[in-house]
């Protein structure tokens, strides 16, 4: 019997993904990135649409029945790219085109930040996923905006997926200060947001997760429903939160 024929995926990059060591995770995921951002760029040329929309056809599976509205967002299939690899939104142009339903997009900070020392990204061949402490290493909230502008994407709510930015605290920013914070990435990133999450969960951020106090929260919460054109507030949690906690964020959520 003969043996099956492995795409050129699997051919040329199967090998180097087979392994938790070889090419830096963080290099590679870099470089990937980079491609993406151009193909996000000039996805409207012609060769360019021509290959993305070869790749939607053979990605994208179109049936209502996965469609959902949900805070006033069209949802067309639950799948979605979760924050964390496009952290300064470089692709946002173009993730439908992989079959998502949505793109997460950072987690962005008010500030540009490095992030946590290198390496701080590793592959985990095994169980085909990574691990990550990257600790929100974006170009901040005002070069961000710029590259969304760049890409030309549409109007909010009118475009083929929906779009979620993931806007975290800059590490130098005290707690005290936070809302503040918080509320400088939205001013500067609403107007390109279908919702916003309020990213309060990453352990790689000193001192972030004290932000689940229910207190500190609703402040926090509070003063970004102040900002004008506030898209819908979505709160990422931590998953080790006690039923108490949950609950008590639930209740904030609720009011």
């Amino acid at each position: 019997m003969a043996k099956p024929q492995l795409d050129p995926w699997q051919r040329f990059f199967g090998p180097l993904l087979a392994v938790d060591e070889g090419a830096d995770a963080e290099w590679l995921s870099g470089l990937t990135l980079k491609a993406l951002a151009q193909a996000s760029r000039w996805r409207q040329l012609a060769p360019m649409a021509a290959a993305l929309g070869a790749m939607e056809r053979s990605l994208q599976l179109h049936d209502p029945r996965f469609e959902q509205n949900l805070f006033g967002c069209c949802f067309k299939n639950p799948v979605g790219l979760a924050a964390g690899f496009d952290k300064n939104a470089e692709a946002a142009g173009i993730w439908h085109h992989f079959g998502f339903g949505f793109a997460e997009l950072g987690t962005v900070t008010a500030l540009a930040q490095a992030g946590n020392p290198k390496p701080r990204l590793f592959r985990l061949a095994k169980e085909q996923a990574a691990l990550n402490r990257m600790g929100f290493n974006n170009q901040g909230a005002a070069a961000v905006a710029k590259l969304l502008e760049r890409q030309q994407l549409g109007a909010v709510g009118q475009r083929p997926a929906v779009l979620g930015l993931n806007l975290g605290k800059s590490k130098l920013v005290p707690l005290e200060r936070a809302a503040h914070d918080y509320a400088d990435s939205l001013a500067l990133l609403a107007p390109f947001a279908d919702y916003v999450v309020i990213n309060v969960s990453s352990p790689n951020t000193p001192g972030l997760r004290q932000l689940q106090d229910e207190n500190l929260l609703r402040q926090l919460v509070e003063q970004l429903r102040r900002q004008p054109a506030c898209p819908p507030l979505l709160v990422k949690i931590a998953p080790d939160l006690t039923d108490e906690a949950i609950a008590a964020v639930a209740r904030l959520a609720y009011d």
